[in-house]
């Protein structure tokens, strides 16, 4: 007789939203709709970061039928995306936290092997992830990138007997250059330390507050779970050819990297965001 399969986590999948109201009602549904092929229970989370057009309303009127277990939290004005996954996390109900956003062009599908992963306890260590990172890929690298990794790696195969991996993915010369600046100052073993398209353990992100309001936050909680000795691993999403949407760093890189705070979190946001309730939000289903 076969044995039951194991239970799988729920998961919340958090989209931040800013001026949206042109993508919503395409991207929120077709998230629900692949959460609910995936055969475990979920609930969506959108965050509307202080719009200014029809996204609001847009939103609350899928929760309120046409997109079920999605709850709607508002910002009074615009905060940045990691003070968005503060508000989501401090409502989140599942063990699992996912984030992405509207403008990524990688799918909903590839939740799935990020949640499989995730799922695998390390035999040695006896412990499953913290953080599963999506990497970013369809963009083809420069030739003389090309060839200066494969003089990189040839020298090491060499040298040291070491045979390393090409990079998974080409992200543009900012992002490459900011990678290697994150692996050095701060630690990041992520080949794409940008991605915002990245799966948590939510008990592992109340071990600590969320420093960063604006997209450092992708560095550092990613920084945060190396120094916290999580484990941590990186899969490629399918590729896609389109720009990486751009990033902005600003002072949140300088307070973090000079007074990083691992102590208890907050029990909730300081500044609350406003929670449109839907009635079964609560209480979510198998898909």
């Amino acid at each position: 007789m076969a044995k039951p399969a194991p239970p799988r986590d729920p998961v919340t999948v958090v989209l931040p939203v800013h001026d949206a109201a042109d993508r919503v009602e395409k991207v929120v549904p077709g998230w629900a709709d692949a959460l609910a092929r995936l055969g475990r229970e979920y609930e969506i989370v959108a965050v509307d970061d202080g719009s200014t057009d029809a996204t609001r309303d847009k939103l609350e009127a899928m929760a309120g039928g046409r997109v079920r277990h999605l709850r709607v939290l508002h910002h009074d004005a615009r905060r940045g995306y990691g003070a968005c996954l503060r508000t989501a996390l401090a409502e989140a109900q599942h063990p699992l936290f996912f984030y992405t956003a509207v403008d990524y062009p990688y799918p909903p599908a590839d939740l799935k092997k990020l949640l499989d992963r995730i799922d695998v306890r390390d035999e040695l260590l006896g412990r499953q992830p913290d953080l599963i990172s999506g990497c970013r890929t369809g963009r083809p690298a420069p030739a003389p990138v090309v060839w200066l990794g494969r003089g990189w790696r040839a020298f090491w195969r060499v040298a040291a007997g070491m045979q390393l991996a090409p990079a998974p993915a080409w992200p543009g010369l900012r992002e490459y250059l900011y990678n290697a600046f994150a692996g050095w100052a701060f630690g990041s073993p992520l080949a794409d330390v940008n991605s915002a398209y990245k799966l948590y353990r939510t008990a592992f992100l109340r071990r600590f507050p969320i420093q960063s309001d604006g997209d450092f936050v992708h560095t550092e909680l990613a920084a945060k779970a190396t120094f916290l000795t999580s484990l941590v691993d990186e899969l490629p999403l399918t590729p896609a050819a389109a720009e990486p949407p751009p990033s902005s760093f600003g002072r949140d890189l300088w307070r973090v990297f000079q007074h990083p705070d691992f102590g208890t979190p907050p029990p909730a946001p300081t500044e609350p965001a406003v929670v449109s309730a839907v009635p079964d939000a609560r209480s979510p289903e198998p898909g």
